[in-house]
Protein backbone atom coordinates (compact mmCIF):
# COMPACT_ATOMS: atom_id res chain seq x y z
CA UNK A 1 0.00 0.00 0.00
CA UNK A 2 1.18 3.81 -0.24
CA UNK A 3 -0.49 6.59 2.06
CA UNK A 4 -1.05 10.05 0.36
CA UNK A 5 -1.30 12.97 2.44
CA UNK A 6 -4.58 15.60 1.97
CA UNK A 7 -4.02 18.73 3.39
CA UNK A 8 -4.94 22.35 2.06
CA UNK A 9 -5.85 25.50 3.84
CA UNK A 10 -9.46 26.12 6.14
CA UNK A 11 -12.39 25.85 3.86
CA UNK A 12 -10.75 24.48 0.88
CA UNK A 13 -13.18 21.72 0.91
CA UNK A 14 -9.89 19.35 1.88
CA UNK A 15 -12.82 17.05 4.02
CA UNK A 16 -15.31 16.72 1.28
CA UNK A 17 -12.61 15.41 -1.00
CA UNK A 18 -12.41 12.78 1.59
CA UNK A 19 -16.03 11.82 2.01
CA UNK A 20 -15.67 11.04 -1.74
CA UNK A 21 -12.75 8.86 -1.46
CA UNK A 22 -14.62 7.21 1.10
CA UNK A 23 -17.37 6.38 -1.35
CA UNK A 24 -14.68 4.11 -3.13
CA UNK A 25 -13.88 2.37 -0.07
CA UNK A 26 -11.04 4.19 0.75
CA UNK A 27 -9.54 4.20 4.19
CA UNK A 28 -8.95 7.79 5.92
CA UNK A 29 -7.39 8.74 8.71
CA UNK A 30 -8.63 12.11 9.96
CA UNK A 31 -5.77 13.70 12.14
CA UNK A 32 -7.64 17.02 13.15
CA UNK A 33 -10.50 14.62 14.24
CA UNK A 34 -7.96 12.39 16.03
CA UNK A 35 -6.23 15.56 17.81
CA UNK A 36 -9.53 16.31 19.22
CA UNK A 37 -10.08 13.23 20.98
CA UNK A 38 -6.24 13.37 22.19
CA UNK A 39 -6.82 16.60 23.35
CA UNK A 40 -9.58 15.45 25.55
CA UNK A 41 -7.71 12.74 27.45
CA UNK A 42 -7.72 13.51 30.97
CA UNK A 43 -3.19 13.53 30.90
CA UNK A 44 -3.44 15.84 28.05
CA UNK A 45 -6.58 18.09 28.94
CA UNK A 46 -4.26 18.79 32.20
CA UNK A 47 -1.35 19.73 30.04
CA UNK A 48 -3.16 21.85 27.82
CA UNK A 49 -5.42 23.92 30.69
CA UNK A 50 -2.04 24.42 32.41
CA UNK A 51 -0.51 25.57 29.03
CA UNK A 52 -3.38 27.86 27.56
CA UNK A 53 -5.49 28.53 31.01
CA UNK A 54 -8.96 27.40 32.46
CA UNK A 55 -10.88 29.60 30.17
CA UNK A 56 -10.32 26.64 27.26
CA UNK A 57 -13.01 24.53 28.95
CA UNK A 58 -16.76 24.90 29.05
CA UNK A 59 -18.99 24.33 31.84
CA UNK A 60 -19.09 20.69 31.25
CA UNK A 61 -15.04 20.87 31.64
CA UNK A 62 -14.59 19.78 27.83
CA UNK A 63 -11.98 21.67 25.56
CA UNK A 64 -14.18 24.88 23.76
CA UNK A 65 -12.54 24.96 20.67
CA UNK A 66 -13.48 28.22 19.28
CA UNK A 67 -11.94 29.29 22.72
CA UNK A 68 -8.60 28.02 22.02
CA UNK A 69 -8.46 28.39 18.62
CA UNK A 70 -9.23 32.16 19.83
CA UNK A 71 -5.73 31.78 21.62
CA UNK A 72 -3.36 29.83 19.55
CA UNK A 73 -4.53 31.77 16.39
CA UNK A 74 -3.69 34.87 18.04
CA UNK A 75 -0.06 34.27 18.71
CA UNK A 76 2.07 32.09 16.50
CA UNK A 77 3.98 30.70 19.27
CA UNK A 78 1.05 29.53 20.85
CA UNK A 79 0.22 27.26 17.62
CA UNK A 80 3.06 25.87 17.67
CA UNK A 81 2.92 25.00 21.69
CA UNK A 82 -0.33 23.52 20.63
CA UNK A 83 1.14 21.88 17.83
CA UNK A 84 4.04 20.27 20.37
CA UNK A 85 1.61 18.93 22.64
CA UNK A 86 -0.45 16.92 20.11
CA UNK A 87 1.48 16.11 17.00
CA UNK A 88 3.17 13.53 18.52
CA UNK A 89 0.40 11.62 19.58
CA UNK A 90 -1.36 11.98 16.75
CA UNK A 91 1.35 10.30 14.85
CA UNK A 92 1.97 7.41 16.89
CA UNK A 93 -2.18 7.15 16.29
CA UNK A 94 -1.75 7.03 12.53
CA UNK A 95 1.33 4.58 13.14
CA UNK A 96 -1.32 1.92 14.53
CA UNK A 97 -4.12 2.91 11.92
CA UNK A 98 -1.94 1.92 9.21
CA UNK A 99 -1.29 -1.70 11.16
CA UNK A 100 -5.22 -2.23 11.42
CA UNK A 101 -5.85 -1.95 7.66
CA UNK A 102 -5.99 -5.00 5.77
CA UNK A 103 -3.45 -5.87 2.45
CA UNK A 104 -6.54 -5.91 -0.15
CA UNK A 105 -6.96 -1.89 0.04
CA UNK A 106 -5.22 0.11 -3.03
CA UNK A 107 -4.14 2.89 -1.17
CA UNK A 108 -4.33 4.48 1.99
CA UNK A 109 -5.43 8.51 2.83
CA UNK A 110 -3.95 11.22 5.95
CA UNK A 111 -6.05 14.10 5.73
CA UNK A 112 -4.43 16.72 7.98
CA UNK A 113 -4.62 20.32 7.82
CA UNK A 114 -1.01 21.00 9.38
CA UNK A 115 0.06 18.47 7.06
CA UNK A 116 3.45 20.02 6.19
CA UNK A 117 3.70 22.30 10.08
CA UNK A 118 3.60 18.60 11.29
CA UNK A 119 6.18 16.91 9.23
CA UNK A 120 3.63 14.41 8.95
CA UNK A 121 4.57 14.38 5.22
CA UNK A 122 7.28 12.71 6.24
CA UNK A 123 5.29 9.72 6.56
CA UNK A 124 3.27 9.67 3.36
CA UNK A 125 4.44 8.68 0.03
CA UNK A 126 2.61 11.45 -1.96
CA UNK A 127 0.98 14.54 -1.09
CA UNK A 128 -2.04 15.99 -2.63
CA UNK A 129 -3.44 19.38 -1.97
CA UNK A 130 -7.11 20.88 -2.19
CA UNK A 131 -6.94 24.90 -3.25
CA UNK A 132 -9.25 27.16 -3.72
CA UNK A 133 -9.25 30.95 -3.82
CA UNK A 134 -9.60 32.71 -1.11
CA UNK A 135 -13.07 34.54 -1.23
CA UNK A 136 -14.73 31.48 -1.44
CA UNK A 137 -13.13 29.87 1.63
CA UNK A 138 -13.83 32.68 3.41
CA UNK A 139 -17.38 32.34 2.61
CA UNK A 140 -17.40 28.35 2.79
CA UNK A 141 -15.96 28.75 6.53
CA UNK A 142 -18.07 31.47 7.74
CA UNK A 143 -21.32 29.82 6.89
CA UNK A 144 -19.48 26.44 7.95
CA UNK A 145 -18.53 27.98 11.40
CA UNK A 146 -21.40 30.95 11.63
CA UNK A 147 -17.84 33.41 12.17
CA UNK A 148 -17.09 36.96 10.36
CA UNK A 149 -14.53 37.04 7.70
CA UNK A 150 -11.91 38.26 10.42
CA UNK A 151 -11.53 35.43 12.19
CA UNK A 152 -11.19 33.05 9.56
CA UNK A 153 -8.63 35.29 7.90
CA UNK A 154 -7.01 34.75 10.55
CA UNK A 155 -6.45 31.43 10.75
CA UNK A 156 -5.77 31.38 6.84
CA UNK A 157 -2.55 33.77 7.39
CA UNK A 158 -1.43 31.34 10.27
CA UNK A 159 -1.52 28.23 7.44
CA UNK A 160 0.76 27.64 4.48
CA UNK A 161 -0.53 30.14 1.78
CA UNK A 162 -1.87 28.22 -1.33
CA UNK A 163 1.34 29.01 -3.55
CA UNK A 164 3.92 27.15 -0.77
CA UNK A 165 1.05 24.08 -0.65
CA UNK A 166 1.01 23.62 -4.56
CA UNK A 167 5.26 24.23 -4.59
CA UNK A 168 5.45 21.51 -2.00
CA UNK A 169 3.10 18.87 -2.57
CA UNK A 170 2.98 15.83 -5.63
CA UNK A 171 -0.90 17.29 -6.55
CA UNK A 172 -3.27 19.60 -6.66
CA UNK A 173 -6.37 19.47 -7.01
CA UNK A 174 -8.33 22.69 -7.65
CA UNK A 175 -11.63 23.00 -5.85
CA UNK A 176 -13.49 26.25 -6.67
CA UNK A 177 -16.41 24.96 -8.48
CA UNK A 178 -19.26 22.98 -7.65
CA UNK A 179 -19.56 19.21 -5.99
CA UNK A 180 -20.77 17.50 -9.22
CA UNK A 181 -17.62 19.19 -11.08
CA UNK A 182 -15.19 17.66 -8.11
CA UNK A 183 -16.22 14.17 -8.53
CA UNK A 184 -14.74 13.65 -12.19
CA UNK A 185 -11.43 14.54 -10.84
CA UNK A 186 -11.70 12.26 -7.37
CA UNK A 187 -12.06 9.81 -9.90
CA UNK A 188 -8.97 10.74 -12.04
CA UNK A 189 -7.09 10.63 -8.34
CA UNK A 190 -8.42 7.17 -7.68
CA UNK A 191 -7.12 5.66 -10.58
CA UNK A 192 -3.94 7.57 -10.31
CA UNK A 193 -3.16 6.47 -6.93
CA UNK A 194 -4.41 2.93 -7.44
CA UNK A 195 -1.79 2.57 -10.29
CA UNK A 196 1.01 4.05 -8.23
CA UNK A 197 0.14 1.21 -5.66
CA UNK A 198 0.70 -1.32 -8.06
CA UNK A 199 3.74 0.33 -9.87
CA UNK A 200 5.30 -0.30 -5.97
CA UNK A 201 3.84 -3.47 -5.11
CA UNK A 202 6.37 -4.67 -8.41
CA UNK A 203 9.24 -2.40 -7.63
Amino acid sequence: MIFIGITGGIGSGKSFVCSLFKEKKIPVFHADEIAKEISERPDVKRELVREFGTSILTDEKVIDRKKLASIVFAEHGKLQLLNSILHPKVFLEFDAWKQTLASSNRYGLAEAALLFESGMDEKLDYVLSVIANDELRINRVMKRDNVKSDVVLSRIKNQLQSQELIERSDFILQNNGTKEELKPRIDFFDVLFSSLTQRKELQ
